[in-house]
């Protein structure tokens, strides 16, 4: 009779985890669907006309060649897709960008970006968003107007297909370029010295860029001429004028900030 019970409890508990595994499904969906709707929202906020047909581009991550070339099958020639290489993701090594022009409508908007979903975990990748922009086709026939002939697009990026990478000994600097902001990602090993291992190629001993971001990891100094030593920790905004300063990296952790202010021209001759 043991093994009966035992049984019955096995088959309780995988009804548990399918339950929860469901649930878990069903809130990611639920929060990609709200994106999509929030997007549009605002994209309508900002002039967008429902009647009008605009270019999309979707973004997968993929783990090979192979992925993207079945990912491509299944999507061409509805869309017009293009692969580049993932610098900074150790599993998922390619991006996939799928342009397709279509009216930005919630229901089909969200068709699609589940759609992507699907394909992109059935060939172990990820889907990562969308942006928009306008097109070139003209309203349809008799369509009403919003009443603006511009729209300002959605651009999103990501530090894994960074604009620019600046390489420094001990670390490096990642950059993407928003629409009027410049962001910078800074990546620095123990042991990394400003002093040390940027200055010198800049023909520099102080840095004096103004710095404004955000500690992600890890902790770092501020040295100025003073003797003003100040620590930056994991989760500390910082503001750093632009007077002759110092960093290093401190303690045997790997040492990640955001830069918002500064970053155009930091670690540039």
């Amino acid at each position: 009779m043991a093994w009966i019970y035992l049984a019955l409890l096995v088959a309780a508990l995988g009804l548990t985890v399918l339950r929860i595994y469901a649930k878990l499904r069903a809130a990611r969906q639920s929060r990609a669907e709200s994106w999509d709707e929030q997007i549009i929202g605002r994209l309508r906020a900002q002039g967008y006309a429902p009647f009008n047909d605009y270019s999309v581009d979707f973004f997968l991550a993929l783990p090979d060649e192979a992925a993207c070339r079945g990912v491509r099958a299944r999507l061409e020639p509805e869309f017009s897709v293009d692969v580049k290489t993932l610098e900074n993701d150790s599993e998922l090594l390619r991006s996939l960008h799928a342009t397709k022009t279509m009216r930005l409508v919630v229901p089909d908007m969200q068709a699609v970006s589940r759609r992507l979903t699907e394909l992109a975990t059935e060939f172990g990748g990820r889907y990562d968003g969308w942006a928009a922009g306008k097109a070139a086709g003209k309203p349809a026939a008799n369509a009403p107007d919003a009443g603006s002939s511009e729209v300002v697009g959605v651009v999103l990026k990501r530090f894994e297909t960074p604009d620019e990478t600046r390489v420094l000994e001990h670390g490096k600097f990642e950059v993407v370029h928003l629409p009027g902001l410049t962001v910078g990602r800074a990546t620095y090993q123990p042991g990394w010295k400003w002093s040390t291992h940027v200055g010198p190629g800049l023909g520099l001993s102080r840095c004096s860029v103004e710095h404004v971001g955000l500690v992600l990891a890890g902790a770092a100094t501020a040295a100025f001429d003073d003797g003003t030593v100040i620590e930056l920790r994991a989760g500390q905004l910082f503001h750093i004028p632009p007077v002759p300063h110092d960093s290093w990296v401190v303690g045997d952790e790997p040492y990640v900030s955001l830069h918002f202010v500064g970053a155009d021209r930091y670690a540039r001759s």
